[in-house]
Parts: C-alpha cells; structure tokens; sequence
C-alpha cells in the first residue's frame, strides 16, 4: 500500500497514486521519462525526510500544477530555507532535498545541480541548467494506531492506556505542534482487564498529571496528556507534575476550562518556540506573541520538556489566549467507562473535551417558522401541508452548549443539533475501509420527487476536478426495490434529494426504510430531507464511514441552497465536517444539518494544501480579504499556512481566521485566479471564479 509513480506521455510526467488515501497527483516534466524504483537505503541516503517510495529519472524541469511554498534543504539535513508565494529563488549547485506538500501526501524531490524555482499563474516550477537525474520520492500521510490497550472497567485501567497514547509522539521537542510528528494514539477496548503490547512504550517526559478516580476527569485531561507525553495518575488533588514539582490545576477557573486553556497555552508557545528549530520562518503567532513574551525562544527550544513546561507556565494565560487559533474541535462526551473507546480519535485531534451533563434538562429544538415551511422534505408530496401531517417522533434530538471550534462532536446518547455524533464503531471504519477495486470514484444522486428537479444542479458540481475521475449516475423516481439494491451496492458517495417518512425514504411505490439493510456498501452519504436523521443512523449502523442529515423539517428553498453548497464543497476535498461547517452559512436554518459517523471523511482528497474559503468586504482602498482556514486529518492543527497574495510572506497556523488583507483589486483579481476556493460576501456563498467574472464584467 505504498505510493505508486506511472509515466503520463500527454502531457510528459508523472502519475502518484497514494492507494490508501484514494488520492493522486499528476507533475509534468520537459521530456518522457522512464521511472525506476530507487532502493530504500537511497531513499535514506538523499532525502533528508522520510519517504515510503521513491523513483528516478532525468529531467530539465519538473511543473507542478499548483502553487506550492517549497522548503530547502541539503541533503546533510541542513535547512536553506523556504521558497514562497510569488518568489523567484536561485540555489547554486549543490545536492538538495526539496519538500513539497501537494495536499494528501508529501513529496521529496532529490537533485545534485543548479536550481530554480519559481511560479506562473497557478504552477510551480522546479528548473535545472541541463537534463539531470532526479530522485523523487512520495510519503502518504495516513496515519494508523500502532496497537489496541485492552482495559476493564476500572478507571485506573484507564489512566494506565491514556498514559501510553504519548508513546505515538514522534518527537517531545516543539515540533511535535506539527501534526506529521504526532502519530495517531493506540486504540482502546474493553475487556476482562488491562493489557497493551509490548511495543507501545510511554514517553520519558518526566510530567505527570494527577486527577481523581473518575471518568471524568480521564476524559477531560486526555488531549493534554497525549500531547505532552505525561503520565496519568490518581492523586490526592488535580495537578500537574514536572519533574516532581506539583502545579495544581483549577484553582482560578473550572477544572476542565483549566485544562483547555493549559493545551492551548502549551501548543501555541511550542509553535512559536519551534521556529528556533528546523523551521525558522517568518511565523504571524511569534510576531504578535514577542513583545509580550519575557522568554527567551532559544533557550526554551533547547531545554528539557519539564523545564520548557516550567517556563510557559510563567507565561500568564492572558498574553496567549488571544492569539491561539480557532481550535478544530470540541467534543461532548458522557463521563461513561463505554465512551473510552472513542477517545483516542478527538485526542488525536488535540479536542477540547467537555463532559456531558446526561441529568441536564434538555433544551428546546426550534423549528423553521411554519411561514417558511412552504415545502417541506418529509410527508406526503402535496406542495402545501399543515404541520401535523408531516410530524413523527423526534425524542433523543438535544442541543449541546455552543462551542467556537470549527467543529463539534456528540459522544453521549441523543441526536446533537449543530454538532456530529459520534461513536467508536464510526471511527474504526477510517482503517478498515478498503480502496475499491476502480479507478473512478463513485457518485449516486437520487431525486425521488419530480418536484425537486431544481436541484439536479447539484450534478454539473460533481466530477469538475482536474485529478481526479468520478463514475457520476443521476437517478429519478427510484421504487422501494430500486433503492434497496442501490443502498447495496458500493458507492462512494450517495446524495439523496427527496422525501424521508417516519417509515424510510419515500419511494414511487412506498417507503423503503434502511433499518431492513443487514448491511450497505455506501461509504458517505447526504440525506437532504425533513429529519433524515433515523434513516442516516441506520446506514451508518450498517456500515456508512459517515453522512450529513437533517433534524428537523427543512423547506425546500433551504435545503436546495445547502444541497448546492455541499455538493461543490466536498467535491472540491472538504470533509464533511468542514463543508457543512462552511455551507450553513448559505441559511439561518443550517444548523439543522448535522453529520453522522466519522465527520472527517472527505469524498476526494484535497489537491491544495490548507483548505479554506475566504470573506471578501469593501475597504477605503480596495478590499479586505479574510481567510479561514479548515484543519483536516491530513492537515491538522498546527500546520504552517501563507496565503498566496502578493503582497504576503508570513505563515500562519492553519485554523480559523487569517487577516484581513487589504488589497487593490488586481491583486484581488490575481489571487482569485489562482485559487478555487468558497467566498463569503454579504451573506452570500459563491466561488472565487465567479467572483472573478462579476469584477472583471
């Protein structure tokens, strides 16, 4: 399952197929080459990072179909430094190892020569002075536990496997901050008692955290445990313990409030603190951090962890908490031995992790005004229909409390509005989905009301991408049997438009629930009808990775609106988390969508890096542009992020808003030419190519 490179003749170049991550990339060379498979031991030898394969060939020049920051380094290890944005740079000859990240896999190209790179519109070029024999190598960026704790139903068997997920760090230095050096924690289940392999060894970090007997308390401080490699122990009181000295946690706010804002602390000052290290770049969070920092960065690199934990704790929460990046989850979770199960996935997300209170009243679930309930997806088909004829149960569908992170999951009973439900069993799927055996990816769309046919726009949104190839089947009026079979079959993703009863999807001829499925072959799926939600557990109780349903009743103008947002969006590498995050905003009712399962499936991989979408506003002099980027699994939080203007050499980290950026409006012109991404403009969603036409019309 390593990545795979084959020769593309028209244009010349080359093919990487990464067969994990469904995912591939084409780069274009001067001439046909001929690529050979280069042994590990070269690999080793010439890339001064890891690769899982490699292959060489000659080339004068290599394009690469996207605008890329490449990061230089000799092949001693030693970092040059890093082409970005617009530059042209010249390196002198010398053996180079170059690091590209090309969306869902990371590439190295290896040359001993002369060397230019430079970009034009949206392609990135790589240039020798002559043919020269190249060495490229690709790593996937798939992450897999590396072993299964058992545990019983003790709590201390459960601090003992929280101890051991620091043994998936890579590193204990500031770059563990950088998601490819945290490997992904070991997976727990329940048993008769506690056993872990043999191989999974706890990090020596000499920290340690102290908590009560309770799974509450587990639960709350795991994501910090696993970051800092700490060991996780019963105590008299809540602290954390460096090198034998106790700092007790929770004496000025909540005990989980404490532990959240510890993680954030810690994370953001490793990131500033990591640009002493291999990556000395320009970074947005040092520059805005330092003149309030009595620290010295240098010192703070080169120190042991305990002693690096001792001096950010001298840092008062109040210079930080305004610059930490708008984290990517958080994530409710019921204080139950059960839920232990899921919790190795949102630490591996670094979420800020908030017990649910099951004895708490449940609020309210607001319904769309009936003014606006003209066309309604559920009941009969009539245009018109009073409310009582399309109500069915709606028990177990709650509201948590709000949270300002890009997302929100649901680990306790009840259906979340505005937030993903999640369970263990969802999760596991991310490894146990196999790559199907062909080449295009699959998309279903089933209209089961000619009443709807508005929304077979969504159709022209799928299949648009340059690197990849969708199999698109568009289906009208499906019966019962129809439905069925294809609920069957294997589809990558399924975007139902229609009807949903308390009984299943209406059909031609009946309801067709999927509670009758012993299993389906559907790997994701949107369901966009009035509260799909029982029908989109169903599915993913039969084996879906994950979906995006409704709660309640959602009239048609809405759900058209949402259906088109979220069919370019994922079809452009957002998950379904993120998309649906991002599509809400196309109506006051979104938060009536919610995902189910593993929210971080992506129908393709992104063939950017960073994904994010933008909100363009009106300035004294020309116009203010305000990204926001998306964290995904491939990309997580702590990525370095530059935005491809002009004007811009800074990095960010990669979540949440970046900016705003004033600029004139051809520069505005040009940044939207060579990107793809959602734009935001008084209140309204559309696409940065569309933006474009409307500014030069």
């Amino acid at each position: 399952m390593r990545p795979t490179f084959s020769p593309i003749e028209r244009p010349p170049g080359l093919q990487v197929q990464d067969p994990i991550e469904n995912a591939q990339f084409e780069l274009y060379t001067d001439s046909v080459v001929d690529p050979v498979r280069a042994s590990d031991d070269a690999a080793d030898d010439r890339f001064a990072l890891p690769v899982d394969s490699a292959v060489r060939f000659e080339a004068e020049s290599i394009e690469l179909p996207m605008l890329l920051n490449v990061s230089v380094w000799t092949q001693d290890g030693t970092y040059v430094g890093q082409s970005a944005n617009q530059e042209v740079d010249s390196y002198p000859r010398r053996a180079y190892a170059l690091d590209l990240h090309v969306g869902p896999m990371k590439l190295q190209v290896a040359a001993d020569a002369p060397l230019q790179i430079r970009r034009a519109e949206n392609t990135t070029f790589l240039e020798f002075e002559a043919p020269t024999p190249v060495l490229l190598g690709a790593r996937s960026l798939h992450e897999s536990p590396a072993g299964t704790i058992t545990i019983g139903d003790d709590v201390t068997d459960g601090m003992r496997a929280v101890s051991l997920f620091g043994s998936a760090l890579k590193t204990t230095s500031p770059e563990r901050s950088f998601p490819t050096l945290r490997g992904h924690p070991p997976l727990v289940e329940r048993g008769d008692g506690f056993d872990a392999p043999d191989h999974l060894v706890a990090a020596d970090t000499d920290v340690a955290i102290e908590i009560h007997r309770d799974w509450g308390d587990l639960y709350q401080v795991s994501a910090l445990a696993y970051y800092l490699g700490a060991e996780v122990r019963p105590g008299p009181e809540r602290a954390l313990v460096l090198d034998g000295d106790r700092h007790v946690l929770g004496t000025d706010r909540s005990f989980g409030d404490e532990v959240r804002a510890l993680l954030e602390h810690v994370f953001l000052l490793d990131c500033v603190v990591r640009t002493e290290g291999l990556y000395p770049v320009d970074l947005h969070e040092r520059a805005v951090l330092e003149p309030d920092l009595d620290v010295d960065l240098a010192a703070a690199y080169e120190a042991s962890l305990a002693e690096r934990l001792e001096t950010y704790l001298d840092v008062p929460y109040e210079v930080t908490e305004p610059h930490v990046p708008k984290w990517k989850l958080t994530a409710d979770i019921a204080p139950e031995a059960k839920r232990i199960e899921s919790l190795p996935f949102v630490v591996n997300d670094l979420a800020r992790i908030r017990i649910h209170d099951p004895d708490a009243e449940p609020p309210d679930v607001e319904e769309e005004p009936e003014a606006v309930t003209s066309f309604l997806r559920g009941g009969q088909r009539s245009v018109h229909r009073s409310q009582s004829e399309v109500d069915f149960d709606t028990t177990g569908v709650v509201k948590p409390p709000s949270t300002d992170a890009i997302e929100h999951v649901w680990l306790a009973d009840g259906f979340p509005l505005g937030a993903s439900k999640g369970a263990a069993e969802y999760y596991r799927r991310r490894f146990e989905y196999e790559t199907p055996d062909r080449d295009a990816i699959r998309i279903d769309i089933v209209c089961n009301d000619p009443e709807m046919t508005e929304e077979e726009v969504v159709e022209e949104f799928y299949g648009a991408r340059d690197f990849f190839e969708f199999d698109i089947e568009v289906h009208y009026g499906l019966s019962t049997d129809e439905l069925g079979d294809l609920l069957r079959t294997e589809v990558d993703f399924l975007h139902y438009i229609g009807h949903v009863e308390e009984g299943g999807f209406l059909c031609e001829d009946g309801l067709f629930d999927a509670r009758r499925l012993e299993s389906t072959g559907v790997r994701a799926f949107l369901l966009n009808a009035c509260r799909s939600y029982i029908q989109g557990q169903a599915l993913v109780d039969r084996g879906s990775r994950g979906g995006i349903v409704t709660l309640t009743d959602i009239s048609n103008d809405p759900a058209v609106r949402i259906g088109r947002a979220l069919a370019r969006l994922l079809n452009n590498g957002f998950s379904l988390l993120s998309g649906l995050s991002v599509a809400r905003n196309v109506t006051i009712f979104g938060n009536q969508y919610i995902t189910i399962g593993d929210g971080s499936v992506q129908l393709v991989q992104s063939n950017r890096g960073t994904l994010t979408s933008a909100k363009l506003g009106g300035a004294s002099t020309g116009y203010d542009i305000t990204m926001q980027a998306y964290p995904t699994n491939s990309k997580s939080i702590g990525t370095l992020f530059s935005p491809h203007l002009t004007s811009q050499t800074t990095y960010y980290l990669n979540s949440g808003e970046i900016g705003p950026f004033t600029v004139e409006e051809t520069e505005l012109i040009e940044f939207l030419d060579k990107t793809f991404i959602p734009i935001l403009q008084e209140n309204r969603l559309s696409w940065s190519d569309e933006v474009r036409r409307e500014l030069l019309d």
